[in-house]
C-alpha cells in the first residue's frame, strides 16, 4: 500500500503547529503550572462502531478529534458536525485514510472501520509515526497479527486494543481475585459470547450515492454492491469482511480470561470444537455457534462457547446468566464475571481490598483518556498488542477446528500450528491488488 502525500499545505500549516491549552483546565488544580501538550487525534471509520467510540472521545481531556477519515461522505460530514457541536472546532475530512495519515499534525488515530481493514491500516498508521487504538477483533488472519505485532515493534509507537472491558471496574476486581488466589490454584474458564447470524441479501443494488465503494472494500473480494454488505451486519458476518462473532464479539470475554492468566503463552496448546456456518446462499456466512475445547500446555482447560452452548452450562453454577462472560475455576472456588452482571462460589470475595504487595492489573476508569495519556506521556498501554495476539489467536484457532473438524495444535512461540501441519495454509488470506499490505 503507497502513502499518498498531497494534502495541501497551505491549508494546514496552521494545524501542523503543536496545540497547548492551561494544564489547569485539562487535568484539576494539581496539574496548575505545567503546559500539557494537546493531543490530535484522526478517526478511521465514523460507521456504527466509530461514531459510538468517535462519541467517548469527543469529551476525553487532553485530546482534540482534528480529522475524519470514511469512504460514506454522509458519514464523515455528520461525525464533523458532531465534532463542530461538541468540541468548536471543524476537523478536516478524508475520503482516503492514507490523506488522514499524511497529516503530519496528527499525533495518533482511532481505527473503526469493517474487520478487513484493521491491520493494512494500522499497519499503515504505524509506518506514518502515528499511535493507533485498534477496535476488535485484531486481523483477519493469523499471518495479518503477527504483521500487526511486527510493526509495533518496529516502529516503538503505541498500541491499545479496543477491549474497552479493561476500564469495568467489576471484571478488574475478579481478575484481580484470581491472580492472587482467592479460588485457589487455577484449573479451568468457561468463556462465552453472543451468537452470531445467519441470513444477508446477496440481491445488487447501485453503489449508494456518497460511497466511495472500491476503497470500501479495499483488499477484500470485489462483490456486487448489496444493500446488507454495507452495513454493520455485512462487516460482522460475512467472511470477506470478518471472522464472525467467534472473534468479534469473542475478543472481550478471551481478553478477559487472558488478562487472569498466562498459560497459553507455555507450550503447545490443543484447540478442537464444532460448531455452525450457514449454508452459502446467502451474505452471512461465518460461524453462527461454537463449541470449542482448548487445553493450555500448563494444564489450563478452557471452554470457549456461543451463548445459546454455555447457557444451560452456565446456568449449573451461576443464577444470573449473561450472554457473554468469563468464568474462573480453581481449586477453591470460582470467580464469574460479564460486563453486566458477577457471580462468586463466595460472593464475599467481591468486598475484598486488595493490600499493598497483592498482584494488581493495569487500570483506568476510562478506556478513551487511558489512551490519550498513555500517548501524551509514552507509558505502558493498559491494551498491549502483545494480549491482542493471544486473545485473537484463540479465535482464529477455534474457527480453524471447527471448518477443518481436526484437533489443532498451536505453537504459540514459534507462532505456527505444529499438526495437522496442512492448515498452516488457513493462517493466511489473500489480499486484493492493489491493498497487498500483508
Amino acid at each position: 500500500m503507497t502513502t499518498r502525500r498531497h494534502f495541501l499545505k497551505t491549508s494546514t500549516a496552521a494545524l501542523a503547529a503543536p496545540l497547548f491549552l492551561n494544564a489547569s483546565r485539562l487535568f484539576g488544580a494539581e496539574a496548575q503550572g505545567r503546559t500539557i501538550r494537546t493531543i490530535r487525534i484522526g478517526h478511521i471509520g465514523v460507521g456504527d462502531r466509530g461514531s459510538l467510540v468517535l462519541q467517548n472521545f469527543l469529551s476525553t481531556k487532553g485530546a482534540i478529534s482534528a480529522a475524519i477519515a470514511d469512504p460514506f461522505r454522509q458519514r464523515r460530514e455528520a461525525a464533523a458536525v458532531r465534532i463542530k457541536n461538541m468540541q468548536g472546532h471543524e476537523p478536516s475530512l478524508y475520503n482516503d485514510f492514507r490523506d488522514l495519515l499524511a497529516d503530519d499534525s496528527i499525533d495518533a488515530v482511532i481505527i473503526a472501520t469493517p474487520d478487513h481493514w484493521h491491520v493494512p491500516i494500522g499497519i499503515a498508521a504505524l509506518r506514518a509515526g502515528k499511535d493507533i487504538y485498534v477496535e476488535k477483533p485484531l486481523g483477519l488472519s493469523l499471518d495479518q497479527n503477527k504483521a500487526m505485532l511486527e510493526a509495533c515493534q518496529k516502529s516503538n509507537r503505541i498500541f491499545q486494543y479496543g477491549t474497552q472491558q479493561r476500564s469495568v471496574e467489576i471484571l478488574k476486581r475478579g481478575v484481580e481475585l484470581v491472580l492472587n488466589g482467592y479460588i485457589g490454584d487455577l484449573e479451568r474458564i468457561d468463556v462465552w459470547a453472543p451468537k452470531g447470524k445467519s441470513g444477508g441479501s446477496l440481491e445488487e443494488i447501485p453503489v449508494p450515492e456518497g460511497l466511495d465503494y472500491e476503497l470500501y472494500i479495499g483488499p477484500a473480494p470485489m462483490r456486487p454492491c448489496t444493500k446488507d454488505r454495507i452495513t454493520r451486519h455485512g462487516s460482522w458476518y460475512c467472511r470477506d469482511y470478518a471472522l464472525g462473532f467467534i472473534a468479534g464479539w469473542g475478543a472481550h470475554p478471551l481478553d478477559i480470561s487472558i488478562w487472569g492468566q498466562d498459560y497459553d503463552q507455555q507450550g503447545p496448546f490443543k484447540v478442537r470444537g464444532t460448531g455452525k456456518i450457514p449454508t452459502p446462499d446467502a451474505l452471512f456466512n461465518t460461524i453462527t455457534s461454537w463449541d470449542v475445547h482448548i487445553e493450555f500446555a500448563g494444564g489450563i482447560k478452557t471452554h470457549f462457547m456461543s451463548e445459546d452452548v454455555a447457557k444451560p452450562i452456565v446456568e449449573t453454577y451461576r443464577n444470573n446468566f449473561s450472554t457473554n462472560g468469563t468464568t474462573f475455576f480453581g481449586t477453591k472456588g470460582w470467580v464469574s464475571i460479564s460486563r453486566d452482571s458477577y457471580a462468586a462460589s463466595n460472593p464475599e470475595w467481591f468486598r475484598v481490598k486488595m493490600s499493598e504487595g497483592d498482584k494488581r492489573v493495569a487500570y483506568h476508569k476510562n478506556y478513551s483518556q487511558a489512551f490519550v495519556d498513555t500517548v501524551r506521556d509514552r507509558t505502558p498501554s493498559i491494551g498491549p498488542i502483545q494480549d491482542a495476539l493471544r486473545s485473537d489467536a484463540i479465535s482464529h484457532l477455534s474457527a480453524i477446528a471447527i471448518q477443518s473438524g481436526e484437533e489443532v495444535v498451536w505453537d504459540p512461540k514459534a507462532y505456527r500450528i505444529l499438526s495437522p501441519e496442512p492448515l498452516n495454509k488457513l493462517m493466511s488470506v489473500e489480499a486484493r491488488a492493489p491493498w497487498q499490505q500483508v
